[in-house]
């Protein structure tokens, strides 16, 4: 079964929650949001981004 979620990079998902790219690092530590990482590049799960928005 394919993934149907939206997968945004980190400046994407820095814009979409306004919130700086420090604040999104320590989200991602504390398992508030879902990500991937390819390479050296992280990519968050747009649903989970929507869900933690403050």
């Amino acid at each position: 079964m394919k993934d149907k979620s939206i997968w945004l990079s980190s400046k994407e998902a820095q814009k979409k929650a306004n919130i700086k790219s420090c604040d999104l690092m320590h989200y991602r530590v504390q398992g508030k949001l879902e990500f991937k990482k390819r390479g050296n590049a992280y990519y968050y799960s747009k649903e989970s981004i929507e869900k933690n928005k403050a």
